[in-house]
């Protein structure tokens, strides 16, 4: 097990081996049938903010379970700019349909929205301006606009410059401006080629969000998952 532990970290992995890792995983996800009957689900409007749907998973993680929380936050992004970081298939911005304007930053976006129209015949974000770029890289029209909330979930531990992504969203964000941020902070040893350990303590990790100027509200772990995970609904300061 040494052996294998050793030769796996002795591999080449970086950022492109990462994202050529993650672009299999999502072409197979895609084309399940869970997956294809969801997107149906976001595509007509099911999932939509304004006809009174909440997301179980996002309630418990961001919310404490309460829906008086989520209707506070609706009401806090209508008519607001909102940001989603590595949604990669979906993001939950097409279905708050109460919001102004709504951006996402995925670097595999071209490939994910090509394959959505060839097989579905709509891609989930249509009416999303969408950037194709590591997340790590500043996008300048960005700074200072997002005053409704930015959302990034499963996405730091992907790239080994994650604290890049951090430092972006705090310039993003004005003041006021929400955060929902969710992650796997330590996989253990061996992590796949996929992913990225980040700390086993996410004590610290928690008042690194308190740094880049955000205001703590609410945390979550979910203590089921093998992996050290955190996460929090934040404000910007």
């Amino acid at each position: 097990m040494k052996l294998l532990n050793f030769l796996r970290r002795n591999k080449i992995k970086n950022w492109r081996v990462s994202q050529d890792y993650e672009l299999r995983a999502t072409l197979e996800f895609m084309d399940s049938d869970f997956f294809r009957a969801r997107a149906q689900e976001i595509h007509s409007g099911q999932r939509n903010a304004s006809v009174g749907f909440f997301d179980d998973i996002l309630l418990k993680e961001f919310f404490d379970g309460k829906e008086t929380y989520f209707k506070e936050f609706i009401a806090h992004i209508t008519n607001r700019a909102c940001l989603d970081i590595g949604p990669c298939v979906a993001t939950p911005l097409k279905s708050w349909d109460v919001t102004n304007e709504k951006f996402v930053i995925e670097p595999l976006f071209d490939t994910i929205n090509n394959w959505q129209i060839e097989n579905y015949g709509f891609s989930l974000y249509e009416g999303i301006k969408c950037y194709p770029i590591p997340a790590e890289n500043r996008i300048e029209e960005l700074v200072g606009k997002i005053d409704g909330v930015i959302y990034c979930r499963n996405c730091i531990d992907h790239t080994p410059h994650w604290p890049f992504i951090l430092s972006n969203i705090s310039h993003y964000a004005k003041s006021g401006c929400k955060l929902m941020l969710w992650n796997d902070l330590f996989h253990g040893e061996g992590v796949d080629d996929g992913h990225y350990n980040i700390t086993e303590a996410p004590e610290n990790f928690s008042q690194l969000i308190e740094a880049l100027g955000f205001h703590v509200v609410r945390e979550f772990r979910d203590f089921n998952r093998l992996s050290v995970n955190w996460g929090c609904f934040a404000e910007k300061k």
